[in-house]
């Protein structure tokens, strides 16, 4: 179960996550026959038993014939194809029915496995197997078992799920017994049982005591290591030894220990046109290997989107992500790797792409300005703004958006435009440059437009230095004379 939980979680995740979906195809021609037999399991009989049932497909099978066997070996059966009758179909398939006799003259006393076979015309074959007993006055003792599926080869872990039909007749108590060891490779179930002496003395791992009937039990392999292992049922009555059993044996693959994942890669680059690889070929089962593993990257950019997935990729063997550098932000990477057992394992790559702030540059009417500077215009009427030769890094500055602003208001946006100097009362006027990227990153700069008629005050400053500089002037010369007349002699009268 937690393998298709599992599976069907990945397959709702890649139903929502596509963008573009495709419709469907709805059409089941490729569903395989349907095969039902009136017959239940357990039922007996010391003459003959009826058997009937339906075949539900899309076309007519190309066969269609049943089978019988007994101890493990196969001795009777019959063709069904020439006896096949079309119905009144209940679904939106064909249906046929069909029915033979087996008798007990045929079989003699036995736990008989009969199956029914259906191939379509793709080859596919399907069975359905049921378990009767045919039995005489004086019999006892006989033992059926059936597996619901074959798990031969399958990747299991913590618990393998085993279930089935165990009985016998007359109908009474039945012990399940299930041991586990090393397996060298796959062992195949066989279809039916063979059979087994069940002798009283039990050396293997647990024992289950059932009634006879269905049955479904979980047997614990979360202490196995990763392997293959080799699975004995035995089922045999509850009581008397020395009786027939009957056995199944197959190995399975112990699948315990997740996937260990190794992703290499960056984990901070400066924004430009470069695709960035994470590289995760390295990533393995501990013991299964590198195969049959199915990846799921989800790339999330907490610094502007939050915790919403921008991109997610999947698929079998998709070992590889890339990242385009062209985004700047604090991303996230993650990495969630399932092996074919459904086991997964996660990893988390944080990554930070740099973004560079752009560069201004303001030219005014063909001249490159400085930021600060003071500008007199010669055409107030046409002065030329250009911020083409603004710069980013090479993803950025193709998109680079240029806003003017005059006196801190909105004038243009655009990095080439034209602007008249319409208030002749206002002769100076701050222009402002706002070069932006995409991600919301600027540059600016800010000049003094001057207005040609503008006239420049007499500085009051200097006229005060020049009446300072002449009364000082005066007084220095003022002096001088004061000191000369004192030094010239005088003639005695």
């Amino acid at each position: 179960m937690k393998k298709h939980s599992r599976v069907a979680l990945l397959s709702l995740t890649a139903l929502l996550l596509l963008c573009n979906s495709v419709q469907a195809d709805t059409s089941n021609d490729d569903d395989p026959a349907l095969i039902s037999i009136d017959v239940q399991n357990g039922d007996f009989s010391s003459e003959s038993i009826i058997f009937t049932g339906i075949i539900e497909d899309d076309h007519q099978p190309e066969e269609v014939f049943w089978r019988v066997s007994k101890d493990g070996a196969e001795f009777d059966g019959g063709d069904l194809l020439n006896s096949l009758t079309q119905i009144t179909s209940t679904s939106n398939r064909e249906q046929w029915s069909w029915s033979f006799e087996l008798t007990f003259s045929a079989t003699g006393e036995c736990a008989c496995y009969v199956s029914l076979h259906s191939i379509d015309d793709g080859s596919v074959e399907v069975v359905e197997t049921r378990v009767v007993f045919m039995v005489d006055e004086n019999s006892t003792g006989l033992i059926g078992f059936l597996l619901d599926s074959d798990q031969s080869g399958d990747l299991i872990d913590s618990s393998i799920a085993i279930s089935g039909w165990l009985g016998t007749y007359p109908s009474g108590q039945v012990n399940l017994e299930i041991s586990g060891s090393l397996a060298q490779g796959l062992i195949q179930s066989t279809n039916t049982p063979q059979s087994s002496v069940c002798d009283g003395v039990s050396i293997t791992d647990e024992v289950y005591e059932l009634p006879s009937g269905n049955f479904q039990l979980d047997w614990d392999i979360s202490t196995k290591l990763d392997g293959w292992l080799e699975l004995i049922l035995i089922g045999c009555p509850s009581i008397n030894s020395n009786l027939e059993g009957a056995i199944y044996e197959f190995s399975i693959r112990v699948n315990n220990q997740p996937p260990s994942i190794k992703v290499s890669g960056i984990d901070y680059a400066i924004e430009d046109d470069i695709w960035h690889t994470f590289d995760a070929s390295l990533t393995e089962d501990p013991y299964w290997g590198r195969t049959e593993m199915y990846y799921v990257w989800t790339l999330r950019r907490h610094s502007h989107s939050g915790n919403l997935p921008i991109d997610v990729q999947m698929g079998e063997d998709l070992n590889t992500y890339s990242i385009s550098g062209a985004q700047s932000g604090n991303f996230t990477l993650s990495l969630t790797v399932y092996d074919k057992g459904g086991l997964s394992s996660e990893q988390v790559v944080n990554l930070d792409i740099k973004n560079f702030v752009p560069i201004a540059t303001l030219i005014i009417d063909g001249e490159t300005v400085a930021d600060g500077e003071e500008v007199r215009v010669s055409n107030p009427s046409n002065i030329q703004l250009d911020a083409t030769e603004s710069s980013d890094t090479a993803n950025d500055a193709s998109s680079l958006r240029c806003i003017w602003l005059l006196d801190n208001s909105p004038l243009y946006e655009g990095c080439d435009r034209s602007y008249a100097w319409t208030e002749v009362e206002d002769y100076r006027s701050l222009l402002t440059l706002e070069v932006i990227d995409d991600d919301g990153e600027f540059a600016t700069i800010s000049v003094i437009l001057i207005h040609p008629d503008e006239v420049k005050p007499f500085p009051v400053a200097l006229i005060a230095f020049a009446i300072s500089a002449l009364f000082l002037t005066y007084a220095l010369v003022n002096r001088f004379r004061m000191s000369n007349e004192k030094s010239i002699p005088k003639w005695k009268s």
